[in-house]
C-alpha cells in the first residue's frame, strides 16, 4: 500500500505520460465553439452552417486552413492523407524522419510522405493500409475510416463491443460484428457522436466525410480529451493532502428528467449535447410528441424515441419527422419504459417538448404493424396529420427479396432488422433494392416504417408496398 504522497505522484508520472502528445491542448485547443456576430473567417461557411463554430475554433488554432480564396469548402470531401495531416497538427505530433518509403503509391518527398509513414510505422500502427498493400492517400475518408484515425491518434479507448454495448449503435446500417462497430460505440459513449447532422436511421459508413465533419470529428475529440485530462487531474489532486475543503461545482449536468404524460417542458439545451425525457405507459396508447427550437440562430432539431428494457435498449425505436425547426413523433406505443432524445444543430439553443394522447388510424406502432404476405401488394394512405405506417413480415429461410413501395412522391422508408439476425456484408436493408434477408431464430419479424420525407403533415399520400 503507497502513502498518499507516493501515490499522488505516481499518479502523476502516469498523468503525465498519458498527456505527453497533448501539450498544444491543455491550455487552448478545447475552447468552445466560437460563433462570431459579424463576418466569418471564411466566406463560404455562413453563421447558419452546422459546424462554423467547430471550423473557426481550429481555424484559429491554426489546425485548420482554407484555400488562399478566401473559402473553406467544407462540403468538399476530405482524403486519407489531408485527414492524417489534420490529426497529426491537432495532437501536437511530428512525423520522424527516419519513416519513409512505406508504401509503393506514397509519393517519395510528398508532403504527405511523412505523415502517412510515421503514422503506419511498427512503433505507432495509427494506420494500415489495403490488402494490397496500398494506402490510398488521395482516396475520400470514410467517416469509419476517419473516426478509427481520431481514436487511435488522440489514444482513446475503443474496446471490444459488449452486449450491453450494442444497444448504442441505432443503425440499419451498422452490423454490431463490422469492424467498426467498437469505434461507433464508443464513441456515443464518449460524447464523439452523434454530430449534429446525423439524424436518420442510416449511418452511412462508407460515405466520404466532408472537411466540415472533419473539423467536428476533432473539436469533439479534443473535448472528450479534455474530459479525460480533468478526470485524472482530479484523481492526482484527490490524492494530494490539502487542508482546504473542497467546494461544490457549480456546472450544470446533461439534461435528464422524468415527467409522467401529458407534459410541457421547455428549457435550453447544454452546447450540442442531447436533452433526454424519460416517461412510462402503463397500457398501450397513441401518443404525440413534438419538439421546436427558439432563438436568434436557427437550429434544426432531430428527435428519436426508444422502447427501453432493463438493461438498455430494445430494438423498437422511432425516428421524428423534421418540419423546419420543429420535430414530431406520432406512434401507437406498448406499455413499457420509454426515453425521448432531443438533438440540437446549433449549442445553447431554446426548445420546447410536449407529450400527449393523439388519435391513431391504424398502424402507427411496431404492436400495430400490418403483416406483409409475400407477393400480397398492400394499398394504403398516409392521412392528414399521419407521419408513419408501419408493416412487418417473416422470413422463413435465407434469400433475395425485396421490399418495394410506390407512391406519387418520395416517401421515407426504414427496413429495421430483428436483433438476432447479422446484416449481410455489414449493411442493412433498403427499400426497392434487392437483399438477402435472413431468418430470425427467435422468430421475430422485420418491421418496415413507411413514412413522409418532406412537406407537410396536412396532404394525404396514397402509396403501395409488397414483399417479393
Amino acid at each position: 500500500m503507497c502513502s498518499r504522497v507516493t501515490c499522488g505522484h505516481y499518479l502523476f508520472r502516469s498523468l503525465m505520460k498519458n498527456l505527453r502528445f497533448a501539450t498544444v491542448l491543455v491550455s487552448l485547443i478545447l475552447v468552445q465553439p466560437f460563433t462570431a456576430l459579424g463576418a466569418g473567417l471564411f466566406s463560404d461557411v455562413s453563421d447558419s452552417y452546422t459546424f462554423k463554430g467547430e471550423i473557426e475554433s481550429l481555424a484559429r488554432l491554426g489546425i485548420l486552413k482554407g484555400n488562399p480564396d478566401g473559402n473553406f469548402y467544407p462540403d468538399r470531401s476530405v482524403n486519407r492523407a489531408e485527414f492524417l495531416k489534420m490529426l497529426y497538427v491537432a495532437t501536437n505530433r511530428k512525423p520522424k524522419a527516419i519513416y519513409v518509403h512505406c508504401f509503393s503509391d506514397v509519393e517519395a518527398g510528398s508532403w504527405y510522405e511523412g505523415y502517412v509513414c510515421d503514422a503506419a510505422s511498427k512503433e505507432y500502427g495509427f494506420v494500415k493500409g489495403y490488402s494490397d498493400s496500398l494506402f490510398r492517400p488521395a482516396s475520400p475518408v470514410t467517416r469509419t475510416e476517419a473516426l478509427k484515425m481520431v481514436f487511435m491518434l488522440f489514444n482513446i479507448l475503443a474496446p471490444d463491443i459488449s452486449q450491453n454495448d450494442q444497444s448504442l449503435i441505432k443503425f440499419v446500417d451498422i452490423s454490431t460484428s463490422a469492424w467498426y462497430s467498437r469505434y461507433i460505440s464508443a464513441a456515443y459513449m464518449n460524447g464523439l457522436l452523434p454530430l449534429a447532422n446525423q439524424s436518420g436511421s442510416r449511418f452511412n459508413p462508407d460515405l466520404p466525410l466532408t472537411r466540415g465533419e472533419a473539423a467536428a470529428y476533432i473539436f469533439n475529440a479534443q473535448k472528450t480529451l479534455e474530459k479525460q485530462q480533468s478526470s485524472q487531474q482530479a484523481v492526482f489532486q484527490s490524492s494530494i493532502p490539502s487542508s482546504e475543503s473542497s467546494s461544490s461545482s457549480s456546472v450544470r449536468t446533461d439534461i435528464i428528467k422524468t415527467l409522467s404524460i401529458p407534459f410541457v417542458d421547455s428549457d435550453t439545451f447544454i452546447e450540442k449535447r442531447p436533452a433526454v425525457y424519460l416517461f412510462t405507459l402503463t397500457k398501450q396508447s397513441d401518443i404525440g410528441l413534438q419538439v421546436s427550437t427558439a432563438g436568434y440562430y436557427h437550429s434544426d432539431v432531430t428527435c428519436r424515441l426508444y422502447l427501453l428494457k432493463d438493461d438498455g435498449f430494445t430494438s423498437e425505436y422511432y425516428l421524428g419527422f423534421q418540419e423546419n425547426s420543429m420535430c414530431t413523433i406520432k406512434a401507437t406505443l406498448r406499455p413499457g419504459k420509454y426515453q425521448l432524445q432531443l438533438q440540437p444543430s446549433v449549442g445553447n439553443t431554446l426548445y420546447s417538448v410536449s407529450a400527449k394522447a393523439v388519435f391513431s388510424d391504424g398502424n402507427d406502432g411496431f404492436s400495430t404493424a400490418v403483416e406483409l404476405r409475400p407477393g400480397l401488394v398492400r394499398t394504403s394512405i398516409l392521412e392528414s396529420g399521419d407521419i408513419v405506417d408501419w408493416y412487418s413480415f417473416k422470413v422463413m429461410k435465407e434469400g433475395v427479396a425485396t421490399v418495394e413501395i410506390t407512391a406519387g412522391e418520395v416517401l421515407s422508408c426504414v427496413i429495421y432488422t430483428p436483433q438476432d439476425v447479422d446484416q449481410f456484408g455489414f449493411k442493412g436493408p433498403e427499400c426497392n433494392v434487392p437483399y438477402i434477408f435472413k431468418p430470425s431464430a427467435n422468430d421475430d419479424a422485420y418491421m418496415v416504417g413507411i413514412g413522409r420525407k418532406s412537406g407537410d403533415q396536412i396532404h394525404r399520400v396514397p402509396y403501395t408496398v409488397q414483399f417479393h
